[in-house]
């Protein structure tokens, strides 16, 4: 059972900094080859005869653990590329992740590059425009295993789109689950039934139960010391965030969506965001939201949670594996996950964001180009497939993030869903032999919290009946999600000024809430279209007419 606790909660660990570096002295003549000998090229999963070796730089990822005589050069992924495709990887430099980008810029400026690299959309533009990288169209075509395409093409093609400069794929995209991103809304119903309120359906219920579980003792500890509504101080993000909130007024900030004359808009900037701020400053003037919450990060906002502090709160679907630790120091504290709520009679669409931050890409001449497109290959297959191993290569029995030690790696944006979909099936037919190991872990997981296993509740709250990833395959399947209609790279405009937008942004609605004339919103969407927020809705439409 311990296995199966690490294995499914994997992505719950805190994160903690490492930094290390390394780097060679001198680079062998022959680099990115082993042997003189030409290596034959055959299949997708073929293995290369005589084998080969691929240069490489990448970012240590700040949670990575190993077990003892790993490292990244040396351990199960590695290995199991070399022994399965005859692909060594030689390492020119590796840095911490909060180090990397500036690294990588210097190898780009240098013209000093690898063989295979990760970048971020803005260093692929470069790199495109700079004509330094392998077109891999052709070679995506012959060596992409079908797996590896599905993988890929799952979210639609967007991923695969993204990657396109003037009809050419120039890069492979490390997939994310974009739907894994959308919000739900998280409501303690043991405090729903005490108060004999109802389940949250309407914007108007969600501000009926915030109000009462801030003045009705919903604890019964005859104290002051609830709020309704938990929120932290960057107003975002995966847990006690505010995207589900004015989703459900029909806003949608943070992400591109488009108007009624085909245009793209910034959704931060668009009159529905202010009927939200309004209901948002008035929750906070009656103390429904911490006062507190301008201080609070958001493990702080979920030490609150545990503590029985507040009892509703937007966030992904894994939130309550956050919610564990409340659960086992109050069995009778109960996070129950609904859809979004709505303001009016239409169904609330939670925004979906682009998902893909990073891409994969190899350096224009490199002997062996094809040798990324078999590394995610097999990486994918052993990682998903049906070849699949997670107690090998995905988490072992210690808790070790085996799915960081490759170069190459990404989430099928499905796996969840599909899992969790998997899962109930094989709890209402009885028959677990078509549930791979993960799968087979989720379910063993769900059904140790049905007789009654507390330390399984958060994954039961996620892959069982009624769980969260029920919610968001429903999102998916009946079309209420609204996603991120920009998945270029960033524009000139957003490189020069995004991040003084998004200050300007996070001040003004913080400064609202907090009590602000409402006005203030349009006096920020006017400072924001003078300072850039105007060019970059320009350009970012140049873009989308490209699309069409």
């Amino acid at each position: 059972m311990k296995k199966l606790a690490i294995l499914c909660c994997a992505f719950l660990v805190t994160l903690s900094i490492t930094a290390c570096s390394t780097a060679k002295n001198q680079q062998n003549a022959n680099e990115g080859q082993q042997s003189e000998t030409p290596a034959v090229v055959s299949g997708p999963l073929d293995k290369y005869d005589p084998p080969i070796e691929v240069t490489a730089v990448r970012p240590i990822p700040e949670s990575i653990t190993f077990k003892e005589g790993d490292n990244l050069e040396n351990n199960i992924w590695s290995q199991t590329l070399e022994e399965s495709l005859g692909i060594k990887t030689s390492y020119k430099w590796m840095v911490a992740q909060s180090q990397y980008g500036q690294k990588l810029n210097i190898s780009i400026a240098s013209d000093d590059l690898p063989d295979i690299f990760q970048v971020t959309s803005a260093q692929l533009k470069k790199l495109v425009e700079d004509d330094q990288l392998q077109d891999l169209s052709e070679l995506y075509d012959t060596y992409a295993a079908p797996f590896t395409k599905k993988i890929l093409s799952e979210d639609g093609g967007i991923a695969l789109k993204s990657t396109q400069f003037d009809g050419k794929m120039m890069a492979l995209p490390k997939m994310g689950s974009g739907i894994g991103q959308s919000h739900l809304l998280w409501v303690r119903t043991d405090w729903l039934n005490k108060l004999d309120l109802p389940e949250p359906k309407t914007m108007e219920d969600v501000l009926q139960i915030a109000e009462a579980f801030t003045t009705q003792d919903p604890d019964g500890n005859n104290v002051d010391d609830t709020s309704g509504l938990a929120l932290n101080r960057d107003l975002w993000g995966f847990f006690a965030g505010l995207e589900g909130f004015f989703n459900g007024y029909h806003a949608y900030p943070n992400i591109w969506v488009k108007n009624d004359a085909n245009e793209l808009v910034y959704g931060s900037t668009q009159p529905e965001m202010k009927q939200a701020l309004q209901k948002l400053q008035e929750m906070f003037k009656a103390g429904q939201i911490s006062t507190e919450y301008g201080t609070r990060d958001a493990t702080k906002v979920k030490e609150d949670a545990n503590a029985g502090q507040v009892g509703m709160l937007y966030g992904y679907f894994w939130n309550s594996g956050w919610l564990q630790d409340g659960k086992i120091s109050d069995p009778e504290a109960e996070w129950v996950p609904f859809p979004l709520p709505s303001i009016d009679g239409n169904t609330a669409k939670s925004q979906v964001p682009f998902a893909i931050n990073t891409y994969f890409v190899v350096k224009k001449g490199a002997k062996h180009p094809e040798a990324a497109i078999k590394m995610l290959n097999l990486v994918l297959e052993k990682s998903y497939g049906e070849s699949a191993e997670p107690g090998k290569y995905n988490v072992d029995e210690e808790g070790h993030s085996i799915f960081e030690y490759p170069l190459m790696y990404g989430e099928a944006p499905r796996k969840n869903l599909d899992a969790h979909l998997h899962v109930i099936e094989a709890l209402q037919n009885g028959d677990t032999s078509t549930l791979n190991e993960e799968e087979k872990g989720y379910y063993d997981g769900v059904t140790a919290a049905a007789s009654g296993d507390v330390n399984y509740w958060g994954l039961n709250k996620m892959y069982g009946p009624g769980g969260s990833l029920g919610i968001l395959n429903d999102y998916a399947t009946n079309g209420n999600t609204m996603d991120n209609q920009f998945y270029g790279a960033p524009t000139d405009t957003m490189v020069d000024k995004d991040s003084t937008l998004q200050k300007m942004q996070l001040e003004a609605f913080t400064s609202i809430i907090m009590g602000d004339p409402i006005d203030k919103f349009d006096e920020f969407v006017a400072s924001w279209k003078k300072q850039g927020g105007e060019k970059m809705t320009n350009e970012v439409n140049e873009w989308y007419k490209a699309q069409q």
